[in-house]
Order: C-alpha cells, then sequence, then structure tokens
C-alpha cells in the first residue's frame, strides 16, 4: 500500500478552495435572493471540505505521514491504515470506546489525545483555530438545520461580526454583507481554511 502523503490533502484544499472562491467572487451576477442561496451553499461545502480534511490528516499522521516541511509528527502509536488509525483513536486508552468528532476544536483534540503526544504542533494549530471552527460551524448549523436552537448560536455571530444583533440578517447575508476594510465573511473563511490546512501540514 502506498505511504499515506499529507501533500494530497494540502493539494486537495488548495484546489477546492481555489474553486470556491472563483464562485464567490462570480456571486454578483446573480439576483440577490440567489446570491445568498448559493453563499450559504458554498460555505456548508467549505466546511464539510474542512471537517474531512482535518479527519484525514488526523488519520494520516498516525500512519506515518509526515510534515511537508520533512518534520516527523510525534506520535504515541504506528497504525497499519486509516482504519486502524480511527480504531486506535477510539479506543486506545479509553475507558470506552469515544465517538470521533472533527467539527469542533475540543473534540478533534480529544480524538487525538491518546494517539499523538500533546506537545505535536498538531494540537496547536486546532487550538488556534478554535473560534474559526466554532462560528463555521453554528453558520453551517442554521443553514442546514434552520430552528431554534440553530438561530441562537446564529445570533452569536452575528453579534460579533455587527458589533451587536441585527434583525433580519440570514445566514446569506451575513456571508456576504462588505464592511468598510473587511471582505466578505465568505472569502474571509475561505481562505482561513486554506491557511489553517496549510499550517497543519506545515506547508
Amino acid at each position: 500500500m502506498a505511504a499515506a502523503r499529507l501533500s494530497v490533502d494540502w493539494h486537495r484544499i488548495h484546489e477546492q478552495t481555489t474553486r470556491l472562491e472563483g464562485l464567490a467572487s462570480s456571486l454578483s451576477n446573480l439576483q440577490p435572493r440567489h446570491r445568498k442561496l448559493v453563499a450559504e451553499i458554498a460555505l456548508v461545502r467549505l466546511f464539510l471540505l474542512l471537517e474531512n480534511t482535518v479527519s484525514s490528516i488526523g488519520s494520516k499522521l498516525l500512519t506515518g505521514a509526515g510534515y511537508l516541511d520533512g518534520t516527523a509528527p510525534r506520535r504515541l502509536v504506528n497504525a497499519r491504515s486509516r482504519k486502524h488509525a480511527n480504531d486506535l483513536m477510539r479506543t486506545r486508552a479509553r475507558a470506552k470506546p469515544v465517538k470521533l468528532g472533527w467539527r469542533q476544536s475540543a473534540d478533534i483534540r480529544e480524538n487525538l489525545a491518546t494517539t499523538l503526544d500533546s506537545s505535536d504542533p498538531f494540537f496547536a494549530v486546532i487550538a488556534n483555530n478554535g473560534t474559526l471552527l466554532t462560528d463555521m460551524r453554528y453558520i453551517r448549523n442554521h443553514v442546514v438545520h434552520f430552528n431554534d436552537s440553530t438561530r441562537t448560536n446564529f445570533r452569536k455571530v452575528v453579534r460579533k461580526h455587527y458589533g451587536g444583533l441585527k434583525q433580519g440578517v440570514s445566514p446569506g447575508l451575513l456571508l456576504l454583507t462588505d464592511q468598510v476594510g473587511r471582505r466578505p465573511l465568505l472569502s474571509s473563511y475561505i481562505l482561513a481554511v486554506r491557511v489553517m490546512v496549510k499550517d497543519l501540514v506545515r506547508a
């Protein structure tokens, strides 16, 4: 079996975020309601892409993949495959098997807590991007589920972005609103995801 390589994840995230950047820059050609809908779909796609990429990187680190700067991750185990890596994450030194989750900073760090040394840079990158993961997840959840629970968390992002609660703001409108000196939130998220993954693989 070919050795796992983090370069695959880096190239994929760079390619996909470049495509999403192109989509974001072309939204002005659409009718306003379609523009907001496409922005919401793009955010859901971006978050899924990030979730899958972080999962892939986490498992590959345990199977022998090295960082792109030539350094080796500080593994506590050596997994035979990505499936074996996920099994080890769930069960190694656990009182009972855990369910792996890749959407929140705390969950991601807990996934690898017993298989990767706590001094490995992976943990610092995930911790430093906790707010990004949370805000994107709040918006994603409100787009997908759109209920009272998701609305409460979505309003936290609205307050942060506008400096206070603003009525009538949909996820699409939030993602596309231009503010003085700041790029639209969707574009900011696309760039932030690329930078986060670049830091994760140490490209």
